[in-house]
């Protein structure tokens, strides 16, 4: 199984915190985002190769940051670095799986997707188990239980009562459910034919939910639904909260 962490956005809405240094990389209590994942990493026997997806201009900022993680996982990380430089021309989310897919042949893995400035506390380990209960996309949904809270701002699923996805809204004004999409993916190898085909369609690259939107029409989805804390750092008030949150935490640690 590959990991592709999605680390190649410019993050504007961040600036000026994001303006010289990739988002994933931002301190969360001290930590940078992207350790919280590597460290559940750690419980997925089946993970042997991470790729770190991000863009000429944030590339030596992730090989610093490399530079000071144990042996045993630079052993397993690798940087996939397109070739953008702008927000104007940056490949986009799901442009960006391609371009890893392409240059580093994926073709025949499964892959865990992760963006990079996704804040969780499920553990992957659990996830990847439910993936092999079914051996099909799986998308990780957080229920915020109120629709307010996922109105206009994330991608929402609707799931049967066996999980599977039976339709999906890309940031609706009107949500069918409380289950936001977290950034987090499991897609066994058949899928990235979907992926370079949705591409060459001319489809709608950047957004995961477009293609989410688009895949559980084409083969089954399922949805491995969480509760508890998940922080999508796209605003200050996100990042403020996920600062907060994870300092008492590791406080009482």
């Amino acid at each position: 199984m590959k990991v592709i962490i999605l680390a190649a956005g410019y993050a504007k809405r961040l600036w000026p915190l994001t303006k010289h240094i990739p988002k994933a990389l931002l301190p969360i209590a001290g930590k940078p985002i992207i350790d919280f994942t590597i460290e559940q990493m750690g419980d997925v026997r089946e993970i042997d190769e991470v790729l770190i997806s991000t863009n000429l201009t944030f590339e030596n900022h992730f090989r610093y940051w490399l530079r000071g993680l144990p042996q045993e996982l630079k052993a397993i990380i690798k940087m996939v670095v397109e070739p953008s430089t702008t927000e104007e021309d940056k490949l986009g989310a799901i442009g960006a799986i391609g371009y890893a897919i392409e240059q580093e042949g994926l073709a025949g893995n499964d892959l865990l997707i992760v963006a990079g400035d996704n804040l969780f506390e499920f553990r992957l380990a659990d996830f990847v188990a439910f993936y092999q209960l079914h051996r099909r996309p799986i998308v990780a949904f957080c229920d915020l239980k109120d629709v307010d809270k996922v109105k206009g701002k994330y991608g929402v699923g609707i799931l049967a009562e066996n999980s599977k996805l039976i339709g999906f809204q890309e940031k609706p004004v009107a949500p069918k459910s409380t289950l936001a999409s977290t950034g987090c993916y499991l897609y066994p190898a058949y899928v990235i034919e979907y992926i370079q085909d949705y591409l060459k369609g001319k489809n709608d690259p950047d957004a995961p939910g477009h293609f989410i939107e688009w895949l559980y029409r084409q083969t089954d989805v399922y949805g491995f639904v969480f509760g508890g804390a998940w922080y999508d750092i796209g605003s200050f008030e996100s990042y403020d909260q996920a600062n907060e949150h994870y300092k008492d935490r590791l406080r009482l640690e």
